[in-house]
């Protein structure tokens, strides 16, 4: 065994004993390898476990996942909801596909990849519906590739840049495989350029013990340097005139892909080929037009230093939280042509501050001057900040401000996600854990929606103690102990969470206030009686679907189920009552 290897084993059997000790060792090891793949996409701990569908029908497959322009693909997502049309979204954005094969053994082995393949060739092929492959395969794999095929139809009058990648991860040495699995390899990268002709780049790799160390140690760099050539001092802060392409190194790494943790604060995503992108583009592509910086509105960096020597600025801990679109368009133009535009210049303001208060004053303030939906601004609201002060107080982390906590080194299990604290409470609360499961991205979006369990009537110790149980919860379901299936593992969280509630309420929930009870009893399910409660959450389910002739996934989505589970719930109570 080579010293790569005993580290990455050590160092998954620390991050399993303090994030999944319950877990068994293939499954934890699926989620740990998911995240350190997709390292560079950021995702919380809750999106890399949404990706797994290992365990069971799984056809050598254990993670996939579907990114549109960088941002993961959910049921609910614009892209693949059926009331979206091709032309909401602009020509030439990126759709990518990742499927993940992982082994807690240290080895790579040929029958892996031709299961692999196999698997593949039918997903890829499009005159193959997936209703036919429900035989072969499990629910959550197909739900993941039908919302890879859904996306790629819809985008295909678009012409989209279509990207699939394949990893093969083991804590086994990648430079020492044999002839055989090199073919394999090569084989099926082949099959994937031919079956995505339309492709824009096709990797596939083996992932081994050197690589996954090398993935672990890798952290995002926020303190960099920036030339300028021309810049206003006030006080700490500054405003700057910095040629495109020295602001393009700044937001690209050595391999020249966008550093996309610099943009983690930033109030809205890219928006694609929308008109004033397409403007943005034009100007920076125009040899003849005005200066780039009269025509744009700049980008504001928040930092915690800015020091400047022979007109380079080296600040730290930076965040750009205004400018994303042009910052898109600046990368997407000059890693296409890094000549065009050199002597054109941006208009970049510098603030300097580490007061959480004023940076969130400022990502409001600058983000005002344009068309911001107050959606897109949720995490800068004062009871967001509350959420956030009250989780540090019990040694828990809330992640207002995405990956802040994770890139800090904090214990993931103990970091809690905007979206998930709000699936939480609707499940709960609200009694509504089909719309946490079928709307995983609406909180934010919807104002009544965010308004029901985001305000200042709920006690903010009812936050923390829906957060711990939720987390309790999804460990639970994840382990050998539940028996769950993979579909079950999915579909069935939130539903499982509001029946605890339920229980130790002695009936539903629908107002998160009244949960208040609760977490001042700072009460808890007992591992045996959620056990319990979750066989027969099992039987319930199993009948239900036996009797309306759906699947979990669909079910799980739908109010109807919902209710059917507290009719159950309440005449299960009043037995046990009785006897």
């Amino acid at each position: 065994m080579t010293n790569a290897q005993k580290l990455i084993l050590q160092i998954f059997d620390a991050w399993r004993a303090e994030s999944f000790p319950s877990l068994d060792s293939g499954t934890a090891f699926e989620i740990f390898a998911s995240e350190l793949v997709l390292r560079d996409y950021g995702l919380s701990l809750e999106d890399v476990q949404s990706g797994v569908v290992g365990g069971g029908q799984d056809g050598a497959i254990d993670s996939v996942y579907v990114f549109f322009d960088d941002i993961l693909v959910r049921d609910d997502s614009e892209i693949v909801v059926p009331g979206s049309k091709p032309s909401n979204f602009g020509q030439g954005r990126t759709l990518e596909l990742w499927v993940i094969q992982t082994k807690r053994s240290a080895k790579f082995e040929e029958t892996a990849l031709d299961k692999l393949e196999n698997s593949l060739r039918r997903f890829l092929d499009l005159t193959i519906e997936l209703n036919e492959l429900r035989d072969l395969y499990n629910e959550e794999i197909i739900a993941k590739f039908n919302l890879f095929r859904t996306a790629w139809r819809k985008l295909l009058t678009r012409r989209p840049k279509i990207r699939v990648n394949v990893a093969y991860a083991t804590p086994g040495n990648a430079q020492g495989i044999n002839p055989q699995v090199e073919v394999k390899l090569n084989a099926l990268r082949s099959f994937i350029e031919t079956a995505v002709p339309d492709n824009s780049g096709t990797s596939v790799e083996l992932v081994g013990a050197t690589e996954l160390v090398a993935l672990y140690n890798e952290r995002p760099t926020y303190s960099l340097p920036m030339q300028y050539q021309e810049a206003a001092t006030s006080g700490n802060s500054h405003v700057a005139l910095v040629k495109l392409p020295d602001y393009y190194e700044l937001i690209v790494d050595e391999r020249g892909r966008l550093r996309r943790h610099l943009f983690d604060d930033n109030v809205r995503d890219y928006e694609g080929n929308v008109s004033v992108n397409q403007d943005i583009r034009r100007s920076l592509t125009s040899e003849t037009g005005p200066e780039f910086w009269w025509l744009n509105n700049g980008v504001t960096i928040l930092c915690s230093a800015a020091t400047s020597a022979g007109k380079t600025y080296s600040l730290e801990n930076i965040q750009v939280v205004n400018g994303l679109q042009t910052s898109h368009e600046i990368y997407r133009v000059l890693s296409d042509n890094p000549t065009i535009s050199s002597d054109r210049m941006l208009l970049v303001r510098i603030i300097v501050t580490d007061d959480i208060a004023t940076r969130d004053q400022v990502i409001k303030a600058t983000n005002r001057q344009t068309a911001v939906s107050d959606s897109s601004l949720r995490a800068t609201d004062e009871i967001q900040r509350n959420i956030e002060n009250s989780f540090l107080a019990h040694g828990w982390f809330y992640d207002r401000r995405k990956n802040f906590y994770k890139n800090d080194g904090k214990d993931p299990a103990r970091i809690i996600s905007i979206p998930m604290l709000g699936a939480a409470i609707t499940a709960m609360g609200l009694a509504r854990p089909d719309k946490s499961r079928g709307k995983p991205s609406s909180l934010l979006k919807n104002n009544e929606d965010y308004k029901s369990v985001f305000n200042d009537k709920i006690p903010l110790e009812i936050y923390y103690w829906a957060a711990r149980l939720q987390r309790k919860v999804d460990t639970f379901i994840l382990s050998l102990g539940s028996e769950a299936t993979v579909s079950e593992k999915s579909n069935l969280k939130f539903h499982l969470s509001m029946l605890v509630v339920e229980k130790l309420n002695g009936g539903p929930v629908r107002t998160p206030q009244l949960l208040r009870q609760l977490a001042v009893d700072d009460l808890e399910v007992k591992e045996d009686d959620l056990r319990d409660l979750f066989t027969k959450l099992k039987e319930w389910s199993n009948a239900y679907l036996d009797a309306e002739g759906v699947i979990l996934e669909r079910a799980t989505k739908a109010q109807r189920f919902t209710e059917y589970l507290l009719t159950k719930a309440a005449a299960d109570r009043a037995n046990v009552a009785t006897d």
